[in-house]
């Protein structure tokens, strides 16, 4: 473990698992309840709008999502913009649309590498032998 500064105040701080300092930290916690309040009170919302309504940072809201704090049974109660096209969706990190256009440029990637090396094939490396005096 060594020594790091919190990404939200700057201040030293040992590192953690959190990733934040110990006051930042306790902070996030009641940012937490005040969200988790919020949502049980209207259900589902953005993160814009949770940000507009407690006054919690879209940024730390956003990495309470990903870090898995802001779930109820299980599922995400608050949408976000997907990583790729900015749609609005409550899980992961890309659309469905997204992913599956990802997956199709993988396959082709892998397709034409495939197709590479068949082409290959039968070609050799030769090199000059020295001759014997």
């Amino acid at each position: 473990m060594g020594i790091k500064n919190c990404p939200e105040c700057g201040k030293l701080y040992v590192e953690n698992p959190s990733g934040l300092c110990p006051e930042c930290y306790a902070q996030e916690e009641v940012y937490e309840h005040q969200i988790g309040e919020y949502l049980r009170e209207y259900g589902k919302a953005s993160v814009e709008t949770i940000h507009k309504a407690t006054g919690v940072k879209e940024k730390i809201i956003l990495r309470m999502i990903k870090s898995g704090r802001l779930l109820v049974d299980g599922i995400s109660m608050i949408s976000y913009p997907c990583d790729m096209c900015g749609v609005p969706i409550y899980e992961g990190r890309i659309c469905a649309k997204c992913g599956s256009s990802f997956t199709k440029q993988v396959k082709e990637v892998w397709h034409d590498k495939d197709n590479y090396d068949s082409q290959r094939t039968g070609l050799r490396m030769y090199t000059k032998d020295n001759p014997k005096k």
